[in-house]
């Protein structure tokens, strides 16, 4: 089913270099391709993210939270929530738009 995923989310943009599916507690479920550093910590970061994202979200009742994006030098990290449990990471370049990378990005989570 991930590798189906990541197979697709390629196919939308080849600037994806890679991915993870985190579960809310730190686990990673699946990985694929480029992820920047090690599993555990993908873990920890994505279910911290995952948790500050339900804050913010609560306080702003009309504003759920849909993506979070970090960037850095080289990479963006996008994360997306895949139901209530767990968060897919991509990675990408710097200079990524991932506003209509994330849309076309839950559409396709609605999907499967």
């Amino acid at each position: 089913m991930f590798d189906d995923l990541y197979a697709q989310l390629g196919a939308i943009s080849p600037e994806i270099q890679g991915a993870a599916l985190i579960s809310n507690e730190g686990a990673v479920i699946f990985q694929e391709g480029e992820t920047i550093v090690d599993q555990h910590l993908i873990g920890i970061a994505g279910a911290a993210i995952m948790r500050l994202a339900e804050h913010i979200s609560s306080g702003l009742a009309e504003c759920p939270a849909q993506e979070i994006s970090i960037r850095c030098d080289r990479y963006t990290a996008l994360f997306v929530p895949v139901g209530a449990d767990a968060l897919l990471m991509l990675v990408l370049s710097a200079e990524t738009d991932t506003r209509p990378l994330a849309r076309a990005v839950r559409s396709r989570l609605e999907r499967f």
